[in-house]
């Protein structure tokens, strides 16, 4: 077993070049001279050969004396140490290089008696590091741990104490076990360099949360990673296996493995949202994750701050419950949700914001290719008629038996659309129907407010049969490489020879598509596949284009056909939406459900999310130039936002990203000259569960684990603690300094000595 081992090779080795500096200094004194014979030298020489060997002797000892002095303060700035079972163990002192990794996740904050375990964390950490010694030379890395892994002190002791008193209560995020132990394991391999063994004391103060643990570990086998982004949990204690790592997990979490709590896991609308003033529900889903069912569990809500009457219900042992909450909001546009239960040990999850858009009604621009004075030959009769109903036949009903449509048409004629009346910047969705020919002041304008994330529907008819008519449509709005409106080239018209005999009929249809939602469920499902359809346009999908309806024809011709372009959409129904070319106008269970369901989806267009996890991003976009902007956070505390807005399409802004949103609760942007934009971040429901695994279980996942009971006699099994580096460095320091007194004795001895003689 060597003596001293794991000190700086190459420090050593310059000390010894320095070590060497006086017997060079010697031997270069040593100059060689011409003898000269010289009759009373004799004499002299005489009496040196009588002095010579003690002289000698004399300027070795000095010589030794400073040689060992550089040497041994080279050795204390290397600070080597030994191993236990060396002889030189008994003159050590042990230095501990300690890694320190705290859960500061918001299942931390469960309160069992007064002090919750957050505090319990806390606390003992400020115990571990008091029991370090900054002087002897320890260091700890001090790494607070929720969704990431944040090294927040890597000095000495007192620094890491200065931190933690700064750590005032837990985050809102869970604890992600693979991110905080591959920060551990980065810093072992660093420390390990070429030897490959780390000398690294971790240990990880948690509550022992089992989702912190179990369900990735358990989805691979032993040995392999999960596929992910990042390491598994898996992957990084088999590196800290093989560095000779061992974590020593500290349970500070609450005496029942799975203790009682209730949680509020979600609060959102029971149903689609229509539009304003119509009645609809807000659900607030309750979670019991203890193994004792609750009963009259009150649940309250506030909707834009104003509360609403509380519910009770009863909640089985590991399961939920929803409380419903009717409402009518009578204006469009963004409401705040704010559900909460009556406090509990955990207050995390015991409220759950959310934001709610109640959508103003879809503006329609029909563009009437075939204007007729009676509704049944209009070519937009029929379509017009279940947009903008008249009044004694109202789609929906609203308080008071006021009628409400959720959709706002109106009509214009083809040649109307680009003589500057037509508006279309007012326009959510804009339908082409049966229109043959479009002017290219008309081409630009939609090109420009489907760009800018309206949507286009294009649909068939007899105008179309003109001659000349397909050759200008595919002309204006087809283009190969994507660039035109069109999803698809308009190749000819296919119809029946006799209507009498023979129709198409839709085949397939995209089941999953919301347009196609009602009738996904097969008690509607013949509604839509048993529709007559006498004739379409053949078309040929461009790139890019999705196709989410088929007739049955020979060669599953396209019936709608969809594609992006930029932020909007754009469709083609390949027949007619008057009965000119297909009975599906004169059907309404048919007709009103698919125009419905087709036409929400359209102007649905591109929508920022109101609502982001806790650590996402927000990607806020608003309809005017924000100036101004200030960002104000759950707690009231306010401040400005950094960074230039950017100008999406015209008349849309996007403000900075704001990146990572770290607390939970209701937060919004304040603007001057305009309304503000409420967003809410949710707190993983998942949080809530707070079953814990114990000791025998975390030992059993991995070799690198050893568990340790806080306030248990006795501490971590002695093979899993890291080796006593034992350190020489003071006797090193000593001796050094002993050296050079002593050598500066001898040279003064040596001086008076050879005076007196």
């Amino acid at each position: 077993m060597p003596l001293i081992s794991g000190f700086v090779h190459g420090l050593l080795a310059w000390g010894a070049l320095l070590a060497a500096v006086p017997l060079l200094i010697h031997l270069l004194n040593r100059q060689r001279h011409q003898p000269l014979a010289w009759a009373a030298m004799r004499f002299v020489q005489e009496a040196y050969r009588r002095t010579r060997r003690h002289a000698q002797l004399e300027n070795l000892l000095l010589l030794l004396l400073r040689m060992g002095a550089v040497a041994l303060l080279a050795f204390a700035v290397a600070r080597p140490f030994t191993d236990p079972e060396s002889p030189l163990a008994p003159l050590t002192e042990s230095r501990r290089d300690v890694a320190l990794v705290l859960d500061v996740s918001a299942s931390t904050g469960y309160r069992e008696n007064v002090r919750s375990v957050h505090e319990a964390i806390v606390e003992r950490a400020r115990e571990l590091l008091g029991a370090l010694d900054g002087t002897r030379g320890d260091r700890v890395r001090l790494i607070l741990a929720a969704a990431d892994a944040t090294v927040a002190a890597g000095r000495s002791p007192e620094d890491a104490l200065a931190v933690l008193s700064t750590v005032e209560e837990p985050a809102d995020a869970p604890f992600d076990a693979a991110a905080a132990l591959g920060e551990v394991a980065r810093l072992a391999a660093d420390q390990a360099g070429d030897a490959g063994r780390a000398q690294l004391e971790v240990r990880l103060l948690t509550d022992l949360q089992r989702r912190s643990f179990v369900p990735d570990l358990a989805a691979a086998p032993p040995g392999e990673s999960a596929p992910s982004a990042t390491p598994s949990l898996q992957t990084v204690l088999d590196r800290l296996e093989e560095l000779g790592v061992t974590v020593v997990v500290e349970d500070l979490g609450p005496a029942a493995l799975t203790p009682p709590n209730l949680g509020v896991a979600a609060v959102l609308p029971l149903g689609d949202v229509l539009g304003a003033g119509l009645p609809l529900e807000i659900g607030v889903r309750v979670q019991n994750f203890g193994t004792a069912g609750r009963n009259a569990v009150r649940v309250a809500l506030e909707v834009d701050g104003e509360r609403q009457p509380s519910r009770a219900v009863d909640v089985p042992a590991r399961g939920a419950a929803q409380a419903a909450f009717p409402l009518v909001l009578r204006e469009p546009g963004d409401h705040t949700l704010l559900a909460r239960l009556e406090g509990d040990r955990l207050a995390a999850d015991d409220t759950r914001a959310g934001v709610l858009r109640v959508p103003p009604p879809v503006r329609v621009l029909l563009v009437d290719g075939d204007p007729r004075d009676e509704i049944d030959l209009d070519e937009v009769g029929y379509l017009r008629a279940i947009l903008d109903p008249p009044d004694d036949a109202g789609v929906l009903a609203g308080p008071g038996g006021r009628l409400y449509s959720p959709f706002a048409a109106r009509t214009i004629t083809a040649a109307a659309l680009g003589d500057g009346e037509a508006d279309i910047q007012e326009a959510d969705i804009v339908v082409l129907a049966n229109v043959a020919g479009l002017s290219r002041p008309a081409i630009e304008a939609l090109e420009g407010r489907v760009a800018a994330g309206a949507a286009l529907l294009v649909t068939a008819g007899d105008r179309l049969a003109e001659e000349g008519a397909l050759e200008a449509l595919n002309a204006r709005l087809w283009r190969a490489d994507g660039s035109g409106l069109l999803p698809a080239r308009l190749v000819r018209i296919v119809q029946v020879a006799d209507r009498r005999e023979s129709y198409y009929r839709p085949a397939w249809f995209a089941a999953e598509h919301p347009a196609f939602s009602f009738f996904a469920d097969e008690r509607w499902r013949p509604y839509l596949t048993e529709i007559p359809i006498y004739a379409f346009l053949a078309s040929v999908p461009g790139e890019g284009s999705r196709v989410l309806a088929r007739l049955d024809d020979e060669l599953a011709s396209p019936l709608l056909v969809e594609r992006d372009y930029d932020r909007g959409r754009v469709f083609l129904w390949t027949t007619s939406i008057d009965k000119g070319w297909t009975r599906l106008p004169e059907s309404p269970t048919s007709f009103v459900p698919l125009v419905h369901e087709l036409l929400r989806y359209a102007a649905a267009g591109v929508e920022t999310p109101r609502n982001v996890p806790v650590g996402g991003t927000l990607v806020a976009e608003v309809a005017a130039f924000p100036r101004g902007p200030v960002l104000v956070h759950p707690d009231g505390t306010r401040r400005e936002l950094a960074g230039e807005p950017a100008a999406v399409v015209e008349g849309t802004w996007r403000l900075p990203d704001l990146s990572p949103l770290e607390r939970a609760g209701l937060w919004r942007i304040e603007m001057e000259g305009a309304p503000a934009f409420p967003f809410a971040v949710e707190l993983d429901p998942g949080e809530g569960d707070l079953e814990r695994l114990d000791g025998r279980s975390l030992q059993a996942l991995h070799p690198a684990l050893v568990y340790f009971e806080v306030g248990a006699e006795g501490g971590p099994d002695e093979d899993a603690a890291p080796p006593d580096q034992g350190e020489l460095w003071r006797w090193c320091a000593g001796a050094s300094l002993a050296f050079l007194i002593l050598e500066t004795l001898w040279a003064a001895w040596i001086g008076r000595g050879r005076r007196l003689a």
